[in-house]
């Protein structure tokens, strides 16, 4: 007996074009879900899927995958901005240049690790090691 649940797998373009016809001759997603589920032995699309298929045919005459847009990138004009300040005093905390500039601390990083070059860490003098040092190192470990 088939259940009403959902698809497994995502509807082909042929049966995504067999339920937008479908839904035009008849105007019900419950006569659609039938006529599917009689003609293929298996579950129907979920009916805001076939609903959604069909607005999408109307409004731009295709039922191809639109491309997602994706996250916003960094202004040019934040981009700007941030590599100014950082041409001036290269030195500057970026926790104070995000204050400043009141921009968002990711979009500073960005433009700091992927225009600038510049790395999220300061150099520090660190003390040389000298023989006597790996001798005590040795002893620590033992």
């Amino acid at each position: 007996m088939l259940t009403a649940g959902p698809v497994s797998k995502m509807a082909s373009q042929q049966k995504k074009a067999l339920c937008v016809l479908r839904f035009e001759v008849s105007r019900y997603v419950i006569t659609v879900r039938r006529e599917l589920r009689a003609r293929f032995s298996k579950n129907a699309p979920h009916r805001n899927n076939i609903t959604r298929w069909y607005r999408q045919f109307v409004e731009t005459g295709c039922l191809c995958k639109d491309k997602s847009p994706g996250r916003p990138r960094v202004s040019g004009d934040n981009i700007e901005r941030v590599c100014e300040t950082f041409q001036r005093s290269p030195r500057r905390s970026a926790a104070r240049a995000i204050r400043e500039l009141d921009v968002p601390q990711i979009t500073m990083w960005k433009v700091l690790r992927k225009r600038l070059c510049f790395k999220p860490y300061k150099t520090r003098l660190m003390q040389a090691l000298t023989p006597a040092d790996k001798v005590k190192r040795r002893d620590f470990c033992e």
